[in-house]
């Protein structure tokens, strides 16, 4: 099978020879391991590719260097250290009695796809060329909505319920669908969602408030994309469980989440064969403290408790700074 074929095979639950590979990593752990990481990348290739594009967080280079920046929407970031991503330090949307007289960028973005758009092309070709799975575009509005008003102030919008909210949210929905207008035309596989719903023991908001507030407009959004004949892979980190019924009502063709926060058999025994799981490995325990072995029996775990028929299952991992080159390399042949 080509990368694309064995992927396709993964998502439809069926045998895919072998379980696609997908690595993920911080600038940071490429700043650090430089050459060394690159040859491994070059022997154990991804069989899918992650495309970003203008509009995109990491389509520009500042938003990982140490420092402060004002973002196109207008809110201004601190990062820390060079090659991670920072924290949005003063919100564009200080006041959301002032959402009327807000607007999202939609100059900037028409003109950096007409700047960027043959380079976009270059890049999805070269992907084509190799037989990968491709993945475009990173839509998140709820993240997005946070960038604009600042995380604490987006909580306590969702808490009041106030008319400007939803204002808000309708300015954002709008934003993304004239931004899935620039990827769904180009000749990628799926569409990437890119959010944040889980703190380490729960969802961020109530069940509740999600299933009100934003599953439509993430259903106006997959409707979209669903009728262009794209997959739909979801990220969320954090304790997502309370959300997978609603992912899997969407229409989502796959998730990647941290299940090994939740409980591993409950997933299992709930969810196996409604939805394929796009990785991952435990970031925060395993990949950083522990060795190989470790990753292969967790490797071994998923495949156990998550595939049907050979498939549902996709090898995605992140690699922080903080994980040897030697659990990297267990990453990469675990599969």
């Amino acid at each position: 099978m080509t990368s694309r074929e064995r992927v396709i095979a993964a998502l439809k639950f069926k045998s895919p020879g072998k379980i696609p590979l997908n690595l993920w990593f911080h600038q940071a752990t490429r700043n650090r391991y430089g050459q060394q990481l690159d040859n491994l990348i070059q022997r154990y290739p991804n069989d899918i590719d992650l495309i970003a594009g203008p509009g995109d967080r990491n389509f520009y280079s500042r938003s990982t260097q140490r420092g402060r920046y004002v973002d196109t929407w207008g809110s201004s970031w601190l990062v820390l250290a060079d090659g991670m991503v920072g924290e949005v330090k003063e919100p564009a949307l200080k006041d959301l009695d002032d959402v009327n007289n807000w607007s999202p960028p939609y100059l900037w973005l028409d003109s950096e796809w007409e700047e960027h758009n043959d380079l976009i092309n270059k890049k999805i070709e070269q992907s084509r060329n190799k037989g990968r799975f491709v993945i475009g575009a990173k839509v998140e509005p709820f993240q997005r909505m946070q960038f604009v008003r600042g995380t604490e102030n987006l909580f306590m919008d969702i808490g009041l319920k106030e008319r400007g909210l939803f204002i808000f949210l309708d300015k954002i929905a709008e934003y993304f669908d004239r931004y899935l207008d620039y990827w769904l035309d180009k000749d990628v596989d799926g569409i990437f969602f890119t959010e944040d719903w889980g703190s380490q023991i729960s969802l961020l908001i109530s069940p509740k408030d999600f299933t009100a507030m934003f599953k439509p407009i993430y259903r106006k959004i997959i409707d979209k994309i669903q009728a262009k004949g794209k997959y739909i892979f979801f990220h969320s980190d954090g304790y997502i469980y309370n959300l997978y019924k609603d992912l899997i009502d969407l229409g989502v063709d796959a998730v990647n989440s941290q299940i090994w926060i939740m409980d591993l058999d409950e997933i299992s025994r709930n969810f196996r064969g409604k939805i394929c799981f796009w990785g991952e490995i435990d970031r925060q325990n395993v990949l950083a403290f522990k060795g190989p072995e470790e990753i292969y029996k967790s490797a071994s775990k998923m495949k156990e408790m998550l595939t049907v028929n050979g498939g549902g299952l996709i090898g995605q991992s992140v690699a922080g700074v903080d994980v040897s080159i030697e659990n990297i390399e267990a990453l990469c042949n675990c599969w």
